[in-house]
């Protein structure tokens, strides 16, 4: 019995699920399912090839705004629009200090010098407002290039380079890191201001996404950890984007690395791995992250099982999350609006 172009698809991703109904015998992560084959005849040489190249990405860049605020204090110097506890030509009031600690006789206070003992000139003082640093930290491990009811990669990139125009238009500071096996060093790039940052990340995605379906070399996300280590000390908004195809130990690893920073994840998977899969038929798949093999009987229990998995893992997820005190999870659709970014941010910045 073989399965039709949709079920192929959507089964691309039922093997997360299935590892831990089925055990270590079966298939970890994302899967593949090959085309159509009649009868008992063989696969043929490239029935189990990864995804084509181009299929689904551009580097054309949509400018995607959304807004974001922090419910913490920046500790740049550039100027930009969060509280700052650096005393200046600020308008956020801070308090009083002596004229010969602050001298700006323009501020002088004459309520504050006649209360003051022993009595001496006070000034107001205020704060002035600085930038931050935003981050887009990408989990690019071979299980992201799942197509189901969209190019998950295409995603990603729409969704990094819109990150980067909101921060820049701003005024914040922007940077982007990226990681599966190892840190991808054609992905980083280093926090900064330029206006360019948001066509620059659409550009280089595109080129990285390219390059690695050329070289068929499936990949996993060990190095996230220390991607994350790379963020640096001085606090920063990250953005955490990934399936959360991963063990329980390397999300933990991953999100203590990022202890500090104010860490936002996006999910993205795909709807389309649990929605469509069938309840009878059988199926050859795939590992996407590690080439292992498999058939698989469906049936309706089998169905069932992964629905009530997909559940779980979510609330596990979200578990996971508020135990390392990141903010809730934004489980991202393939067809996502940037007002449901700035809703979600608003409403977790509390």
């Amino acid at each position: 019995m073989t399965l039709s172009n949709p079920v192929r698809r959507a089964f691309k991703r039922a093997g997360q699920s299935l590892s831990t109904m089925l055990g270590p015998a079966s298939i970890s992560s994302a899967v593949s399912v090959p085309p159509e084959s009649s009868g008992a005849s063989a696969l043929p040489s490239d029935a189990l090839s990864p995804l084509p190249a181009t299929g689904g990405l551009n580097d054309r860049f949509d400018p995607a705004l959304f807004t974001y605020q922090v419910n913490w204090r920046s500790v740049a110097y550039h100027a930009g629009a969060y509280l700052t506890r650096h005393q200046g030509a600020g308008s956020d009031f801070a308090g009083f200090s002596p004229l010969l600690a602050s001298p700006d006789p323009r501020r002088v206070d004459v309520r504050a010098s006649l209360r003051s003992i022993p009595q001496q000139l006070m000034v107001r003082t205020f704060l002035e407002r600085g930038a931050i640093r935003v981050f887009a930290l990408l989990d690019v491990s071979s299980s992201m290039q799942f197509e189901g009811m969209r190019d998950q990669r295409q995603q990603m990139t729409e969704l990094a380079a819109a990150i980067a125009w909101s921060a820049t238009r701003q005024g914040d500071a922007f940077g982007l890191l990226a990681a599966d096996d190892s840190v991808q060093a054609a992905l980083t790039i280093p926090t900064g201001y330029q206006q360019t940052l948001a066509q620059q990340v659409a550009t280089q995605c595109t080129r990285f996404w390219q390059q690695r379906a050329a070289e068929l070399q499936p990949c996993q996300s060990a190095a996230m950890p220390q991607a994350a280590a790379s963020l640096g000390a001085q606090r920063a908004l990250v953005f955490l984007i990934s399936d959360f195809y991963w063990s329980a130990e390397q999300l933990a690893r991953t999100l203590t690395a990022c202890e500090g920073h104010d860490v936002v994840p996006l999910v993205l998977r795909d709807p389309a791995a649990f929605e469509q899969v069938p309840a009878f038929g059988w199926a050859r798949v795939r590992d996407m992250e590690t080439g292992q093999e498999t058939g698989l009987m469906l049936r309706p229990a089998l169905q069932s099982r992964m629905h009530a998995h997909a559940k779980q893992q979510r609330a596990l997820l979200s578990a996971t999350f508020a135990r390392h005190g990141t903010r809730p999870p934004l489980w991202l659709a393939p067809q996502w609006r940037p007002e449901q970014l700035s809703q979600h941010l608003l409403e977790t910045c509390a």
